[in-house]
C-alpha cells in the first residue's frame, strides 16, 4: 500500500494512488451498480479514479461509502493479500534484503513512502523486535483505521518472511476492542495483541538472523536507492530538508557529514556552503534529529537511556545526557517522567 507523496504534505493535500483503490473495490465490490452505489454515497464521480492518485479528503469518503455498505473488518484481507511488488520499489527491497532484520530495517526507514503521515520505528523490547507505527500528521476523521490498514499490508509483507514461523508475528493494537476483532483475530498470520499501547509488529529477536528466501543484493540495492530518490524528491524540497530526510534514515552512528553528503550526491565542502546559505549548519540539523528521536523514544518505549544513547550514536551515555540538557535544559530520565 504505497502512498503518493508528489509534494510535501504541509504545502499539498496528501494523496492516495488510484491503482491500490481500483484493486480495493475489486475484491470487495464486484457489481457495477454496487460500485456505482459507493461513488454516489461518497459524492464522487465514478471516474475520479481514471487520475493517477485521489487526495486523501475524497478516499475519506470513498472510506466512509464502504463502511455503510459491508461488514465491520472490510479492509483486512485486502490489505493482507497485497503482494510484494504492490508496495512499489519498497515492497521489493524488503523482500530482497538479506536478512529479515535488513528487510525490517529497509521499511522502517522508508516507511514515509507507504504513508507520509506515519513513521516506522524499529527497536528491542525484551526478547522481541518491535516495528512500531507512529502517525505524524493530521488525518481525516477515519486516522485510526488508515494507521490500521497501513499495519496490515506490512504484516502482509512480513509474514511470508517468516516461513513456518508466522504464528510468532504478533500484531499489537491500543485499542482495547475492535468492532472486527473476530474477523481480524481469523485473517492475521499471526496473533492479536489487544491494549498493547502502540500500533505495532512484533516477532522474536531469535528470528531477525534468518535469511530471506528471494535475497538479492544487486536487487536490493536498486530498489533502496530507488527509494531514496523518491523519499528525497529534491525537486520539491530544500537543501535541508533534504539534509533531514537523510538523516533520519541513518542510525545514530552514521548521522556523519561524509556519509549525508555522499548520499545527497554532493561533496562535504558543498553541503556546508550550501546549509550556510540557508543559515544552517550540519551540526545543527543533526542535533535537531537526534533531539526529535530521543523525545520519541523516551515518551514511547521502555529501552533504557543507555540503550537510547547508543542508538543515537553515543559510546557513552553521560555524552547523551550532556547533550539532551544542552538541547532541552533538563535530563533524559525528566523527559521520561514528564511523558508518564
Amino acid at each position: 500500500m504505497v502512498i503518493s507523496r508528489q509534494n510535501p504534505p504541509e504545502n499539498r493535500e496528501l494523496s492516495f494512488p488510484s491503482s491500490y483503490l481500483k484493486l480495493f473495490l475489486q475484491q470487495l465490490v464486484q457489481a457495477p451498480e454496487e460500485q456505482l452505489a459507493l461513488f454516489q454515497t461518497a459524492r464522487l464521480p465514478p471516474d475520479c479514479l481514471d487520475q493517477p492518485a485521489l487526495p486523501l479528503t475524497q478516499v475519506n469518503e470513498l472510506v466512509n461509502a464502504i463502511d455503510l455498505q459491508l461488514p465491520p473488518g472490510w479492509h483486512i484481507q485486502p490489505c493482507l493479500r497485497l503482494e510484494p511488488a504492490q508496495h512499489g520499489p519498497l515492497g521489493l527491497a524488503a523482500i530482497s534484503a538479506a536478512t529479515l532484520a535488513d528487510a525490517l530495517a529497509t521499511l522502517a526507514r522508508f516507511e514515509r513512502l507507504r504513508a507520509p503521515w506515519a513513521q516506522a520505528i524499529g527497536y528491542r523490547d525484551g526478547d522481541r523486535q518491535v516495528l512500531e507505527l507512529r502517525q505524524t500528521l493530521p488525518l481525516p476523521d477515519r486516522a485510526a483505521l488508515l494507521m490500521e490498514m497501513n499495519l496490515l499490508a506490512l504484516a502482509g509483507l512480513i509474514a511470508p518472511l517468516l516461513g513456518p514461523d508466522q504464528r510468532e508475528l504478533v500484531f499489537e493494537t491500543p485499542e482495547g476492542e475492535l468492532p472486527w476483532q473476530a474477523a481480524l483475530e481469523a485473517a492475521l498470520p499471526g496473533t492479536l495483541r489487544l491494549n498493547a499501547g502502540r500500533l505495532a509488529l512484533s516477532l522474536p529477536q531469535s528470528v531477525l538472523p534468518r535469511p530471506c528466501l528471494l535475497a538479492d543484493a544487486e536487487l536490493h540495492d536498486l530498489m533502496c536507492h530507488r527509494c531514496q530518490r523518491l523519499l528525497r524528491d529534491p525537486g520539491e524540497q530544500t537543501l535541508a530538508a533534504q539534509v533531514r530526510a537523510t538523516l533520519q534514515e541513518l542510525s545514530g552512528p552514521d548521522q556523519k557529514l561524509a556519509v549525508v553528503a555522499e548520499r545527497l550526491g554532493r561533496s562535504a565542502r558543498s553541503l556546508t556552503r550550501h546549509l550556510a546559505a540557508e543559515s544552517l549548519t550540519f551540526r545543527q540539523l543533526v542535533d535537531e534529529t537526534r533531539l526529535a528521536q530521543a523525545r520519541e523514544l523516551l515518551r514511547h518505549s521502555r529501552l533504557p537511556v543507555a540503550d537510547i544513547a547508543w542508538r543515537l550514536g553515543y559510546a557513552d551515555p553521560s555524552n547523551f545526557n550532556r547533550a539532551f540538557r544542552r538541547w532541552t535544559g533538563h535530563s533524559p530520565g525528566e523527559e521520561r517522567e514528564t511523558a508518564s
